[in-house]
């Protein structure tokens, strides 16, 4: 009887955690974030607000994972699926107000820093009991292209929607979050405390010794390279369609709807990677595909920095293509070498480093703009290129550091 209740517990984690991954990537407010701010921010408000987010998660993320690793993952993915609803509620009041904001801003980080890492774990802790640990990239890969579908299909709703209210993609947003949270609460915890009697410095240990391994430490800092290259045009597309739009260019739709469009053919796009991204792996190997992610995100920004121009908002839709490309591979590097008491808390310290590492950008990026530009060409055209040249310059390391034996040992025996 024992035996056929773990089972059941167990399997309801499996099988419904794609739905909860793709609820919460139902991000309706994403293609009309900026739109919004901008209704009543001028552009430099809008960067510090950002790195509002970006510092509170730098000041959550690491708790965070070590509270993961020491009282669960369910309890952790419960506080962040209500975090996350908070914030809906607050931006879904649609009251303009800078303190307001900041206010949902803080919950939004409190939502990523708990689900950061304790997804990842959970996933493939929640296989690994059923027994299904060898089947954990492909079903990742899957996880992620779902999420992707979904999210597209909630850009391209939000989009409409904000072109109607802008704060109307956050109501929407929060329809999808909440039965989110009612799945986490179904969730049975993979683990015990018993399991994990570490304490923080023993964490702290752990995760420094993990750094010195070669593939870890190669794939640590490309996670931070990545995102920070992926971040610059999800924060700066919007402004560049507003002005598209109000230098006279044959737009159909206007920027809100145009945003949708964009950010769902983004998410269609990335999700077709993702499902292809294993496969892409064994061809390519890991290292060369993170190579190719790297290139394609600096020449997209570049082109963004020179041009204004109608015909590279084609190019906008190959946004979020890079990470796509990659993320299924690394999670399915990385978790397997950690041990199930630091899992959370590496993936944690790894998300903790690259959002704080773009949180300085931000702030960087922010220091010549004055307080009374709102959005113009000469702003937007300096803030992207000076990312192009900063992202040349953050990239270098991955020529340098040594690999180590990435995905190539375990591809060849399986040739």
């Amino acid at each position: 009887m024992a035996s056929s209740l773990t089972i059941e517990v167990e399997s309801f984690n499996s099988k419904y955690y794609p739905a909860y991954k793709s609820l919460v990537s139902m991000m309706a407010w994403l293609p009309i974030f900026f739109l919004f701010y901008n209704k009543s921010l001028g552009i430099k408000d809008i960067i510090l607000l950002e790195s509002v987010y970006y510092f509170a998660v730098v000041v959550l993320e690491v708790p965070s994972g070590y509270f993961s690793d020491k009282l669960g993952r369910k309890i952790t993915l419960i506080i962040s699926s209500f975090a996350f609803t908070m914030a809906y509620f607050i931006f879904g009041l649609g009251t303009p107000s800078f303190f307001s904001f900041a206010i949902a801003q803080v919950l939004f980080a409190c939502g990523y820093s708990f689900m950061s890492g304790t997804d990842t774990s959970f996933y493939f802790e929640s296989l690994q009991s059923d027994g299904l640990a060898e089947e954990y990239p492909e079903r990742e890969a899957k996880v992620q292209s779902w999420a992707g579908y979904a999210g597209a299909i909630a850009a391209l709703i939000g989009g409409y929607l904000g072109s109607i209210q802008l704060h109307y993609g956050y109501l929407i947003s929060l329809a999808f979050m909440i039965p989110a949270l009612l799945i986490t609460l179904r969730f049975k915890e993979t683990k015990t405390e018993e399991e994990n009697p570490n304490t923080a410095a023993q964490q702290a240990k752990a995760i420094w010794n993990y750094a010195k391994l070669p593939e870890l430490k190669w794939m640590f800092w490309y996670s931070v390279i990545i995102y920070v290259l992926i971040h610059v045009p999800y924060e700066f597309y919007q402004p560049y369609l507003s002005l598209l739009e109000e230098g006279g260019f044959s737009l159909p739709f206007e920027a809100a709807m145009y945003s949708g469009i964009l950010f769902a053919g983004t998410r269609f796009l990335g999700a077709i990677a993702a499902g292809q991204s294993i496969k892409l792996t064994r061809i390519l190997g890991l290292r060369m595909l993170c190579f190719v992610a790297v290139v394609m995100q600096l020449l997209l920004i570049g082109t963004l920095g020179y041009f204004l121009e109608s015909w590279i908002i084609l190019l906008i839709f190959l946004r979020s293509v890079s990470m796509s490309l990659t993320t299924a591979p690394i999670n399915a590097e990385i978790a397997p070498r950690i041990n199930k008491n630091q899992r959370a808390t590496y993936f944690s310290f790894q998300s903790l480093v690259s959002r704080l590492s773009f949180s300085v950008t931000l702030l960087l990026l922010s220091l010549p703009i004055s307080h009374q530009i709102v959005n113009d060409w000469p702003t937007l055209s300096t803030i992207f290129k000076y990312s192009l040249y900063g992202g040349i310059v953050i990239s270098i390391p991955l020529l340098l550091l040594k690999s180590g034996n990435l995905f190539r040992e375990k591809i060849n025996a399986n040739s």
